[in-house]
């Protein structure tokens, strides 16, 4: 009887200690999720040739301000390709992958035609379990930043 009162009062308080933590950073379900405080802190922590290429576009002061954006985020590895371009082909080049506004999945509607700020428009293809802009799937949706929504997508947008 005394293990099963040892067990319910350790119980209490790592219910207690969970209760005292912030939302950020805390475990829910198998995922911690963790907001960032802008597009540009997240691309720092968690995508760095992006956020290299970014900043070499002249792009970073837009994705740390207070407007929103959906960035569709290529593969880090088929962004290493494009790290000797120069600055004005870069910017076209990210700015075609950056949309005015906060989409998650969900808001993007099946042969919707959405305009990038590169002033290209990208397509938007709904299948049953999946979606693809331009043809590229997207593999990660809705990532949460405070400034938008980021997107990891299979491949690099044309501009």
């Amino acid at each position: 009887m005394q293990g099963k009162n040892l067990f319910t009062r350790w119980a209490i308080v790592v219910l207690l200690l969970a209760g005292s933590l912030p939302l950020e950073g805390r475990q829910v379900g198998l995922a911690v999720q963790q907001e960032y405080p802008s597009m540009l802190q997240y691309l720092l922590a968690e995508r760095p040739v992006l956020a290299e290429l970014v900043t070499k576009a002249g792009l970073s002061p837009l994705l740390s301000g207070n407007s929103t954006y959906t960035l569709l985020a290529p593969p880090e590895e088929a962004l290493s390709s494009l790290q000797q371009e120069a600055p004005e082909r870069l910017r076209a080049i990210v700015a075609s992958h950056l949309l005015t506004g906060a989409y998650k999945e969900n808001s993007l509607k099946d042969g919707a035609r959405l305009q990038t700020l590169a002033g290209t428009q990208v397509r938007v293809c709904r299948k049953e379990d999946y979606t693809l802009v331009d043809g590229i799937r997207v593999k990660e949706a809705n990532v949460s930043v405070k400034n938008g929504v980021v997107h990891v997508i299979g491949g690099i947008v044309t501009p």
